[in-house]
């Protein structure tokens, strides 16, 4: 048959750079070798993304959703051959075995699907994507001829998946950078927890209060690592609700240093090729620092007296102490106070102290200390 390479290789390389394009593409590709649908999926320990064409994305979801794929033994026994190419049912099974295995005997053939030709391509990031065109049950298995113009089609699939890879872990590696721009570190994560990218301010906590083996990202302290371990189990299996992702870190003698947030990301179609599935952050716990006067005049439209009096309350000193040190009546001081207080929408003392301390975040630097 004809070269797909001549017909799709455009449209492959559109989508490793716009990959709202891939169900386009695998509706179209699919059609070429005469097939119902394509889908891809990348394979990890616990989890997998996916994107299906729109023939068969309804049928794909209820695959993931419901377990399916954790039970799979197409890609198994594809994984095992390690063939570089596109293999069929024929290659993997018997004809008796395609009659009773599971996967086909209870879903894809009550769907009208059993027919396919996939590979399997490995990532940079360790996981698998399986790449898969779908046929109807009656319409029969994928003839030689058309296997050998996907295997032709294939190279242009694996580096349409590296370029997507590699932007997705770019992407990852910005997030980090973003957030050590408010001095946080910060560490992206995939499917089983293990660490994607970090920042500088994440590395400064490695071996100390973080561990980066090649298993998932643990925290020194055992406490706070068995939360972790039970949030990214959850998150592994879609669950949202009921489970702690924010949890303090102690040292050694159990002051706490900070605290922990996991920040579940939702999946773009990038997601599919770089497995990023959430953030960790630290938010270290450090001894209150008052902001300097320019930045509460600059956020409550404060005088610069006011600013003064404000920044020095927050810094812990009493309104006599402010009075002697800056050389004014006690009673001036009570008055600027009354003023800080309509501009900021307290009324009391201990609630401006609060909010005033609340202003600013550490500075990259002060966190990397």
């Amino acid at each position: 048959m004809a070269d797909l390479s001549e017909q799709f290789i455009d449209q492959i390389y559109e989508a490793s750079f716009a990959p709202e394009k891939w169900p386009e593409l695998l509706a179209d590709l699919s059609q070429a070798v005469d097939g119902k649908g394509g889908c891809l999926f990348t394979l990890t320990r616990r989890a997998a993304a996916h994107v299906g064409s729109e023939a068969i994305a309804a049928d794909l979801e209820e695959f993931m959703r419901d377990g399916w794929v954790t039970i799979n033994t197409r890609t198994t026994r594809a994984e095992a051959l390690a063939h570089p190419g596109f293999l069929t049912d024929l290659d993997l099974y018997s004809v008796s075995e395609l009659a009773t295995e599971p996967i086909y005997r209870d879903f894809l053939h009550p769907r009208d699907l059993g027919w396919a030709a996939g590979t399997l391509i490995p990532l940079p990031t360790g996981d698998l994507l399986a790449f898969s065109v779908e046929r109807s049950t009656a319409r029969g298995p994928f003839e030689r001829a058309h296997v050998e113009a996907l295997d032709r089609l294939r190279p242009h699939i694996v580096r349409a998946a590296v370029v997507c890879t590699r932007i997705g872990l770019d992407k990852a590696q910005a997030g980090a950078g973003a957030l050590e721009a408010l001095g946080l570190p910060a560490a992206v994560l995939g499917a089983n927890g293990q660490m994607v990218a970090c920042n500088r301010l994440m590395e400064g906590l490695i071996p100390s209060t973080i561990r980066d083996g090649t298993g998932r990202i643990q925290i020194v302290d055992r406490k706070a690592d068995s939360l972790l371990a039970g949030a990214l189990s959850a998150l592994a299996f879609g669950a949202r609700q009921g489970i702690a992702q924010s949890f303090p870190v102690a040292d050694g003698t159990g002051r706490p240093t900070g605290v922990v947030h996991l920040l579940p990301v939702r999946g773009a179609v990038h997601d599919l090729f770089s497995q990023i599935h959430s953030i960790l952050v630290v938010t270290p716990l450090a001894a209150p620092v008052a902001p300097p006067p320019g930045i509460l005049q600059a956020t409550f439209d404060l005088t610069p007296s006011e600013a003064r009096i404000a920044s020095a309350l927050a810094a812990g000193r009493s309104i006599d102490t402010i009075s002697r040190e800056f050389g004014v009546a006690r009673e001036t001081v009570r008055s600027h106070l009354r003023s800080i207080f309509a501009k900021s929408g307290v009324s009391k003392q201990s609630a401006l102290v609060r909010l005033l301390l609340s202003v600013t975040l550490p500075s990259a630097a002060d966190a990397g200390d």
